[in-house]
């Protein structure tokens, strides 16, 4: 399991550019790849969007 008190800012963003340069490359695709393609993308942009997120949500804790 991933300690996001570990994560970097750089590290977190990075996660999150990564999603959306998959969800920009999905847009209009995915007509042309398979369902086990798109599940794949999806589950990778969960992965990486939580990581982002739950990165957030710690560094916001630690603020206050």
């Amino acid at each position: 399991m991933c300690n996001f008190s570990d994560m970097t800012v750089d590290e977190a963003a990075k996660s999150a550019m990564q999603a959306e340069l998959i969800c920009s490359l999905m847009m209009g695709n995915t007509g042309e790849m398979t369902e086990g393609e798109i599940e794949s993308l999806l589950a990778l942009i969960k992965q990486l969007t939580g990581k982002a997120g739950s990165w957030l949500i710690a560094a916001s804790g630690d603020m206050q």
